[in-house]
């Protein structure tokens, strides 16, 4: 009768194997992280959203007051209550602006990226971006309601 040997391997990873893992590991991660910024960048333009929402209301009471004048050149002019804007993590990371025409949130240190610019144009809108470089890079268009 034939013997039967067996043969035992040990099972290692080679180096081309574990390269090919980390280059998986590393293509995922450059997927992922600028996603879950995006992410974040989201969230926080909320504050901006709800924030310019609340200045352009307050602005057509202004405007319909006759004792007011016509406009309201500064965001202290409309008489919001400090409690009634919303802050993100307890600092506003928008400063507010306030023409005529318009009402502009423009990123602070704060936020991270200072001097992207989102407008909402008095009384009821449109939406828009910057049209420069650090604002459309920062923000997508898509997130403006």
């Amino acid at each position: 009768m034939a013997e039967i040997n067996e043969i035992s391997v040990e099972k290692k990873f080679s180096l081309v194997e574990l390269l090919m893992i980390i280059m998986i590991v590393g293509i995922a991660f450059t997927i992922i992280v600028p996603l879950s910024m995006s992410s974040k960048n989201h969230k926080m333009i909320d504050e901006a959203v709800y924030n310019l929402q609340l200045i352009a209301q307050k602005d057509v009471q202004f405007y319909n007051d006759p004792e007011n004048g016509y406009y309201a050149f500064d965001v202290s002019m409309l008489n919001i209550e400090d409690g009634s804007l919303r802050k993100t993590d307890g600092e506003y990371i928008f400063d507010y602006t306030l023409t005529d025409s318009t009402a502009v949130a423009t990123t602070n240190e704060k936020f991270g990226i200072e001097g992207a610019k989102i407008f909402y144009y008095l009384p009821r809108g449109p939406w828009a971006l910057g049209d420069d470089k650090v604002s459309t890079s920062t923000f997508d268009s898509a997130w403006l309601p």
